[in-house]
């Protein structure tokens, strides 16, 4: 099934709706484990009931910039459902999401800009050395 480009978690949040409150989330390293988790391929909505799949959802998200690098950091709360049971304690409302900037992580919602990333025909073009235009120039 095809998928976005992973990122990390404060950069994917930050591209979805409401910074991904409601989305389904999973770190890439589950997806190479072999783990279930939400498979929808781009443009598709996820099914509502999802029985068996291993994912986080988000329920809280504060952003935040670093003024002086641009870095953003994010801290995410939600509830963790592995192979389709919660296993956030009840008496819990969420808990922390941790691993944010240490994994690559994919949303069931593929936010447009990481689609078009991947699925782009164009290779990056290596920047110009200007050595080699003074050097072709003479």
């Amino acid at each position: 099934m095809p998928r976005s480009n992973a990122a990390y978690l404060p950069r994917l949040l930050s591209l979805l709706p409401r910074d991904g409150v409601g989305a389904r989330i999973y770190p890439r390293r589950w997806v190479s484990k072999g783990l279930p988790v939400p498979s929808v391929a781009i443009g598709h909505p996820q099914p509502a009931q999802d029985t068996k799949n291993c994912y986080w959802e988000v329920k809280e998200v504060k952003l935040k910039t670093r003024p002086d690098t641009g870095t953003l950091f994010a801290r995410v709360k939600g509830v963790k459902y592995w192979k389709g049971k919660r296993v956030t304690p009840e008496g819990k409302e969420w808990e922390d999401i941790r691993g944010g900037l240490k994994w690559k992580w994919y949303s069931d919602m593929v936010p447009p800009l990481l689609a078009r990333d991947r699925f782009s025909n164009k290779a990056a073009a290596p920047p110009p050395d200007a050595a080699k235009e003074t050097a072709t120039e003479a």
